[in-house]
């Protein structure tokens, strides 16, 4: 599991090193190399956070949520200090696929994917069969705006369907989260209603509390840190709500049809139906960790799955783009050389709709 490192109270990490130390280092180098008349050195290029000017304008540009921000090109040199991931791609322990091309093709995107010094979490489970496809799952990254989807369909679930809530009132928050992902919208409506709703909602789904010691503090921060597999688990959960047609479901499904950003949409959006919320964060700031992440539910060839990819690609599109392209290639023949199909269904219903519809 990857773990975070601590910031301390100014906000910069710890790294190890007491300060000062490399002050009193240089000091003495200087002194040695006036003893010995001659000072040679070499230095190794920095290959960590770009230029401070270049990270203050990427987080402008995502605070604004333009389409030049999208287009940006990814600052070179972000991310390639992280550690190499030792995952390995796992489908239900099928060691016969690891040849089949279209799993060869993922593999190959994940690779050129960390060649860029990026670190992935992927789950993606076929929803009529239980198939799953797994690499490094449980390593958690900082959500960043994905969590604002399941967060908001807690919030109709568990507040606006009972009653709880005005449906005019929530649609006023729902509408700027999840079609532009407005950050003040998102902490007013969370501040307001609190976090109780969404671990509720967690828990109904059964969803694991990750790197944190319970579901109630996974669900407690505006922007926890989650793994690839929690995030599929929510949208799991989040589908049968979804799938339904209960309540204020097709109020929901209109808005997570029409957002603005999503790498998911723009690798499959003109050949399926693809519901999900992005979140990406340009630079490396306090506690929050450069990402690009996406997660949500496609309505795939052989049925719907859940996917989630998240990442400390300091926000590039198209690179998470490239790996949900290829989870959709890899997916359907890893379901059609499930022994299991279609044995395993979904919780409580056995048949799941080849679409939903987003009329509200």
């Amino acid at each position: 599991m990857t773990r975070r490192q601590v910031p301390d109270t100014d906000g910069r990490r710890r790294h190890g090193l007491p300060y000062g130390f490399a002050e009193v280092a240089v000091a003495s180098l200087l002194v040695a190399a006036a003893y010995c008349g001659a000072w040679t050195c070499s230095i190794e290029p920095a290959l960590h956070a770009p230029a401070a000017q270049d990270a203050t304008q990427a987080a402008a540009q995502d605070a604004r949520g333009s389409a030049s921000a999208r287009q940006a090109e990814t600052p070179q040199g972000q991310g390639q200090g992280a550690p190499a991931p030792k995952g390995k791609l796992a489908i239900d322990g099928d060691a016969s696929l690891s040849a089949a091309p279209s799993v060869a093709s993922l593999r190959q995107a994940i690779l050129d994917f960390e060649a860029r010094g990026y670190v992935v979490g992927i789950c993606a489970r076929d929803l009529r069969t239980g198939v799953t496809i797994a690499y490094d799952a449980d390593a958690d990254f900082y959500t960043a705006s994905a969590i604002k989807g399941p967060y908001v369909i807690s919030v109709y679930q568990e507040l606006v369907d009972a009653g709880s809530l005005d449906a005019a009132d929530a649609y006023h928050y729902a509408q700027p989260i999840i079609l532009n992902s407005d950050n003040d919208a998102y902490v007013a409506l969370s501040d307001r209603l609190g976090r109780s709703c969404f671990a509720a909602w967690l828990r109904q789904g059964h969803v694991e509390p990750g790197a944190y010691p319970s579901v109630d503090a996974y669900a407690a921060p505006h922007y926890p840190h989650s793994t690839a597999r929690q995030l599929a688990q929510e949208w799991a959960h989040a589908y049968a709500y979804l799938a339904s047609g209960r309540g204020h479901s097709a109020t929901l499904l209109a808005l997570l049809a029409n957002r603005t950003v999503s790498p998911i949409k723009d690798a499959l959006g003109e050949k399926c139906q693809t519901l999900s919320k992005a979140g990406w964060y340009p630079v490396d700031e306090g506690i929050a960790d450069p990402a690009t992440n996406d997660a949500g539910i496609v309505m795939g060839p052989r049925g719907p799955y859940v996917v989630a990819i998240l990442s400390n690609a300091p926000e590039d599109f198209d690179a998470v783009g490239g790996i949900a392209a290829a989870v959709d290639q890899a997916l359907p023949q890893a379901v059609d050389a499930a022994a299991c199909y279609p044995r395993k269904r979904t919780s409580g219903s056995s048949r799941t709709p080849n679409c939903l519809s987003t009329s509200s």
